[in-house]
């Protein structure tokens, strides 16, 4: 009889073991958020035997809007015997009906979540899932948002007392200034602009995180219309905050209403140029891969900075770009050296904290082939919220205001810089 020849052997012996080192690697690009890379891995990978290739698929297309794809993928993940990060689907399921506006849907999935995976999880993350599950229970009658589009919109824009940009909405017949921030993850209004809107407040305790870590307690309310030039957003759902939580008594400067990803992202594609003008003109997509991803209803941006790629947040309601501790970490030797160390004070919704960071002078980096420099950077020593444990800085208008124009294609997933 003819025996298996030895490198054969080992071959077979080994691949159980290649095979759990692949996942190995891709659950430590998804847990450090490296969405780029976990996208580039996965698409490299063939062999598809193992259930969890099911679930790092159903990640990627989340994070990178192919909703419907994510849906499918952890689904069937879910179905698997001995699903390991079943409580991880549950939660990017949960997400994926948000961004479908089945808001019951979404409230089910954080329930199963509760009961399937209270014994796996912190009270933290419990208390964490709880306050979403309230929020769409809370919503699980509102209708799907929906959006119709008459011609083409161009809306010149204005900045307030805080340099934020702001376009006129109208809502109810009632036109007033919201700020348009794409770090919003939920639209949001103050009490007393509700109540001029007319809208109806939906009795329901949420806690919403700040940029200073201070959580602020919220109801809710939905806009029947909401109208933004020629743009017309139906069941829009809004975040209703105290009006002192939104008050910033040192510029004596009240924010009444903010644009939030939601209707960003609805529109599908937005360009907003250095003087402050949006338009929704169809721009030619770029030929290279998305450099925009999603967590939850947070924008990423992919960045290279001397020669290393981070993943930042973009939040065009930020006046400048913020650089995390994962940044100072990266670049100590260099930040130490170079910088200036002294404190700062953060402000947000709720409140303001203060924080020690290092000046850098002439920061440069690439964003989708473009450089970028900034005459000045702070760079913070420690964490002010989870976004600041998680990823490598904020970027904000002191890069967005370097370009002619800048287009926001969520639909292909991309940040161009003209």
């Amino acid at each position: 009889m003819r025996l298996i020849s030895s490198t054969l052997l080992i071959a077979i012996l080994c691949l159980p073991l290649a095979l759990r080192a692949q996942v190995s690697s891709l659950e430590e690009l998804y847990k450090t958020h490296q969405y780029f890379a976990l996208r580039d891995e996965v698409n490299r990978r063939t062999d598809d035997r193992l259930p969890d290739f099911l679930f790092y698929r159903g990640v990627v297309a989340n994070r990178f809007n192919r909703l419907e794809e994510s849906i499918r993928f952890l689904t069937a993940y879910r179905e698997t015997k001995n699903a390991e990060k079943v409580c991880d689907a549950y939660e990017i399921l949960a997400d994926d009906y948000v961004k479908t506006y089945r808001y019951a849907r979404a409230a089910e999935m954080y329930k199963t979540q509760l009961t399937v995976c209270k014994d796996k999880l912190s009270e933290e993350e419990l208390a964490d899932i709880n306050n979403s599950y309230g929020l769409w229970k809370a919503l699980e009658n509102v209708p799907a948002q929906a959006l119709s589009v008459n011609g083409r919109t161009r809306l010149q824009g204005t900045r307030d007392k805080a340099k934020l940009l702001n376009f006129a909405v109208e809502v109810g017949g009632t036109k007033m200034d919201f700020v348009f921030d794409t770090g919003a993850e939920l639209s949001t209004i103050t009490a007393s602009t509700a109540s001029r809107l007319g809208l109806k407040i939906i009795e329901a305790s949420v806690s919403v995180g700040s940029s200073s870590d201070i959580k602020v307690n919220s109801k809710l309310a939905v806009a029947p219309e909401l109208k933004l030039g020629n743009i017309i957003v139906r069941n829009v759902i809004f975040l209703v905050l105290d009006d002192r939580s939104l008050f910033f008594p040192a510029a004596n400067y009240q924010i009444n209403g903010i644009i939030g990803f939601p209707i960003i992202e609805a529109i599908g594609s937005v360009t907003i140029s250095r003087h402050d003008v949006l338009t929704t003109d169809h721009v030619e997509r770029s030929t290279s891969e998305p450099n925009m991803a999603l967590e939850e209803l947070k924008p990423l941006v992919q960045a290279t900075i001397g020669g290393e790629k981070m993943i930042f947040l973009l939040d065009s309601g930020a006046v400048s770009s913020t650089f995390y501790p994962a940044f100072l970490k990266a670049r100590e030797k260099e930040i130490v050296k170079a910088g200036t160390r002294r404190k700062m004070r953060l402000g947000g919704a709720g409140g303001s904290k203060e924080v020690h960071a290092y000046f850098m002078k002439n920061l440069e980096m690439i964003i989708g082939g473009k450089t970028v420099r900034l005459a000045k950077a702070e760079v913070l020593t420690e964490a002010i919220n989870d976004d600041s444990r998680e990823f490598y800085g904020n970027i904000g208008q002191d890069v967005i205001k370097q370009f002619d124009k800048m287009t926001l294609d969520l639909k292909n997933m991309q940040l161009i810089f003209q």
